[in-house]
């Protein structure tokens, strides 16, 4: 698939910059061929710290991110102190029904034909029920059936997981967005941190998941369903 531009991406991130660490790469060709991507937010992430000041910057970072992405619409769910923690305590079914018809970038008003959701390999408890809401979204029924659903990677969280190791089957080459994705990400100011979330790992692990396929810079993600 070398052409994107009929495409539609749906990406669903449990906390904001997922997105940008596991998909930014492809959410940036599939803007450049002409193509349409929506992003679902749940949440900002929450630390004990936090106030309505910091919720409010992490807002517009989000807002950046987006902007630099050019994508065309996004959803955060959970954007207030008082809401924004206890994400793997909330009901699942409330996160399914978010996820195929109540948001504004839902499966039923948006009918992606690609969907890009987290890992369930994660120690994070948010990014596995995350993707458990997901896989129960995306059972092929009367919702808009996509073509292709794949999990992405959340690199800090797969390194250490005890359900297992993320191995992926597919692999996207960056190379010619690998700046773009870097720039998104550190609109998140907040979050710019070493070990995973700095310009320096981003460009790194883009090198390994590269060279598992022989090529220079790559997104690797696992295919839930590919249908042709």
């Amino acid at each position: 698939m070398n052409d994107f531009s009929n495409e539609k991406l749906l990406v669903i991130a449990p906390h904001s910059d997922d997105e940008v660490l596991g998909c930014g790469g492809l959410i940036s060709k599939i803007k450049n061929d002409g193509g349409k991507v929506y992003v679902l937010i749940f949440n900002l992430g929450f630390e004990k710290t936090d106030t309505v000041e910091s919720q409010e910057k992490r807002k517009n970072e989000v807002m950046n991110a987006m902007s630099t992405l050019n994508v065309d619409d996004y959803h955060v769910v959970h954007d207030k102190p008082d809401n924004n923690r206890d994400l793997d305590a909330k009901p699942l079914h409330s996160l399914i029904e978010i996820i195929e018809s109540t948001s504004n970038v839902s499966l039923e008003k948006i009918a992606p034909t690609i969907v890009a959701i987290p890992t369930v390999f994660s120690h994070h408890q948010d990014h596995v029920h995350v993707h458990r809401a997901c896989i129960a979204a995306l059972r092929p029924i009367s919702t808009p059936v996509s073509n292709i659903v794949m999990s992405y990677e959340a690199p800090e969280h797969s390194r250490w997981s005890a359900s297992g190791v993320f191995e992926p089957n597919l692999f996207v080459e960056i190379d010619d967005v690998i700046d773009k994705k870097i720039e998104a990400f550190l609109k998140y100011n907040s979050q710019v941190r070493p070990g995973g979330r700095d310009a320096d790992s981003i460009r790194s692990q883009a090198k390994y998941r590269g060279q598992e396929v022989g090529k220079n810079l790559c997104e690797a993600f696992f295919v839930h369903r590919f249908i042709l």
